[in-house]
């Protein structure tokens, strides 16, 4: 005997014998199963215990038994969640990454990037003459970086220049609500 119960997209079939039982429980997609079973209990020769003889159905009629028909019902797809939406800028509160960054946006080229995160307040010239004096620089590269307080922070820097030779600088920043507002910078080699 077949026995099928369907629950919530678990199709668990338990089949039983006068052996004993097992149990399979599976996930399945959403079917219909119809299943047949025969169970026929024969002598065998010689021998006064029943055998038990499972015989599959026969081409032209299968033989009478239990039927068992299980349908179970698909519960709909929850819709997929819309995209989180960008997170919003921030300007940097820390005083050494605004350094760092700084100078990253001089390395790339950004020097408008680099004048909107400061440059203006401590170029003391225009943007023209400030993009100017980066035409020799190749790449800058921070060296010792150390913050004093929240808002201040000291770096040594290297300037590769496009003929190969470095120029090292040391500078102390000052950083509000995530621009530089002052810095003293001086060439030390």
């Amino acid at each position: 005997m077949v026995v099928a119960v369907a629950t919530a997209g678990t199709l668990a079939a338990v089949a039983a014998c006068s052996s004993g039982a097992t149990s399979q429980s599976v996930n399945a997609p959403t079917r219909t199963v119809t299943a047949t079973v025969t169970h026929q209990t024969t002598t065998a020769p010689g021998s006064t215990a029943p055998t038990p003889t499972r015989t599959a159905p026969a081409s032209t009629r299968p033989a009478p038994g239990p039927t068992v028909t299980v349908t179970s019902t698909p519960t709909p797809a929850a819709p997929p969640a819309p995209p989180a939406p960008p997170a919003p800028t921030t300007p940097m509160t820390n005083a050494s990454a605004v350094v760092a960054q700084y100078y990253q946006d001089i390395t790339d080229h950004n020097y408008a990037a680099a004048w909107a995160l400061g440059g203006a307040n401590i170029a003391g010239e225009s943007y023209d003459q400030y993009v100017a004096g980066f035409s020799t620089t190749a790449s800058i590269g921070l060296g010792t970086v150390s913050d004093f307080g929240a808002s201040q922070v000291q770096a040594v820097l290297y300037a590769t220049q496009t003929d190969g030779t470095v120029k090292v600088f040391e500078g102390t920043y000052t950083v509000s609500n995530g621009v530089l507002v002052g810095a003293s910078i001086r060439q030390i080699q």
